[in-house]
C-alpha cells in the first residue's frame, strides 16, 4: 500500500467548476482533441464574482424556486464525476483508499472500498476494513413538494473520497455526541457498519478532510447526498436552526430532543439553503443535526439503508 501524501486539497464552492473543467480540459488535450479556451466561463464571468456566502435565501422548507436539473449544481454529471478522487493514503497500516464516479445518463455511479484518504484516529476497537460501497445519485437533482427523512442509522450521503456520511444519530438512537470520546477529531469513526462520517470537522493537530485554515476562508465541498445536491461545509458561516429543547432525550432520542424553529439560524429544516442563482445545497454545522436534517430533493429512501429519523 502507499504511504503518499497528498494530492491536492479538494476544490472550494467557487472553484468546483473551474477544477472539474481544467480536468476535462486535460483529459481532450491528451486525447489529442483541440479545446478552446478563449470563451469565457459562466462561472468566473464578471457579472457572475458575487461571493456566494453573502447573498443567499432561506426559507422555512426547502425553496420550491430552487433550480432544477444540470442547472441546481452547476455541474454536468461529467464534471461532478471527475470531483470523486482521494489524495492517496494516508494510513500505512489501512488499505488504499479508492473511489471512482462514472455517469450512466445523468446518473452518477460511484463505487469506492469506504477507507479514509486523511487520519484514522481509533476511537473505537478495529481498524477500517475495505468495503464494496456503490452508490447511484442523480446528477440532475429535483426539489420534492415534501421533505424526506435521513435515516436514523445508514447511508445519507457520500465524501468526495468515498467515505459514507451518517446522520446524527447512533445506534441508541441518541445523538453521535452523547457518546463521550465516539469520534476522531476528524467527525468520523469506525463501527459495526464500516467507517464512516457523522460530522465534517477540522483539526490543527489531525490531518482531516480539510483545514480549520480552508473551512474558514470559504465553503468547501464535501461531497453529495443521495437525493443528488451537494454538501458544503459551513460551520464557521451558518448556523443551524435546529434547537435543544428537551435535554433528557440527547442520548435517547436526538430527533425528539431537537426542535426545528424557523429563523433561529441561516439554514432551512434541512440544513440547506438555496443562493442567489437558484442552488440549492445543504451546510455542515457545529450544532445538530451536523450535515443533513432531511433531504430537500426527490430521493430513492431504501438507498440509503436504515429506518427513517429527522423531521416529524
Amino acid at each position: 500500500m502507499s504511504t503518499q501524501l497528498y494530492a491536492p486539497r479538494r476544490p472550494s464552492r467557487q472553484a468546483a467548476r473551474l477544477f472539474v473543467s481544467a480536468a476535462l480540459v486535460s483529459v481532450l488535450v491528451a486525447a489529442g482533441c483541440s479545446v478552446d479556451t478563449s470563451t469565457e466561463d459562466p462561472a468566473t464571468s464578471s457579472s457572475d464574482t458575487t461571493d456566494d456566502t453573502t447573498d443567499t435565501t432561506v426559507d422555512a422548507e426547502p425553496s420550491a424556486d430552487a433550480a432544477t436539473g444540470s442547472t441546481a449544481t452547476g455541474l454536468t454529471c461529467a464534471e461532478t464525476a471527475a470531483l470523486f478522487v482521494t489524495r492517496g493514503s494516508a494510513n500505512a497500516d489501512l488499505d488504499d483508499p479508492e473511489v471512482s464516479a462514472t455517469c450512466e445518463g445523468d446518473d452518477l455511479a460511484i463505487t469506492s472500498n469506504g477507507i479514509p484518504d486523511y487520519t484514522y484516529v481509533e476511537t473505537s476497537p478495529g481498524s477500517p476494513q475495505a468495503a464494496d460501497y456503490s452508490f447511484t445519485i442523480t446528477s440532475t437533482p429535483t426539489m420534492a413538494d415534501e421533505v424526506t427523512a435521513v435515516p436514523d442509522l445508514g447511508i445519507a450521503a457520500v465524501a468526495l473520497d468515498g467515505v459514507p456520511i451518517y446522520g446524527p444519530t447512533e445506534g441508541t438512537g441518541g445523538d453521535v455526541n452523547s457518546l463521550e470520546g465516539a469520534l476522531s477529531e476528524c467527525g468520523s469513526h469506525n463501527g459495526p457498519t464500516g467507517f464512516h462520517i457523522h460530522q465534517v470537522l477540522s483539526s490543527d493537530s489531525t490531518d482531516c478532510l480539510f483545514t480549520p485554515a480552508e473551512v474558514a476562508q470559504e465553503p468547501q465541498l464535501v461531497g453529495y447526498a443521495l437525493d443528488g445536491y451537494p454538501i458544503y461545509t459551513g460551520a464557521d458561516q451558518y448556523t443551524s436552526s435546529w434547537e435543544l429543547t428537551d435535554e433528557s432525550l440527547f442520548a435517547s432520542d436526538t430527533w425528539a430532543a431537537h426542535s426545528y424553529v424557523e429563523g433561529s439560524g441561516d439554514l432551512d429544516q434541512c440544513n440547506g439553503l438555496t443562493d442567489a442563482d437558484g442552488t440549492y445545497a445543504y451546510y455542515t454545522t457545529a450544532t445538530f443535526p451536523y450535515v443533513i436534517g432531511c433531504y430537500a430533493g426527490v430521493v430513492d429512501v431504501s438507498a440509503a439503508g436504515g429506518g427513517g429519523g429527522g423531521p416529524r
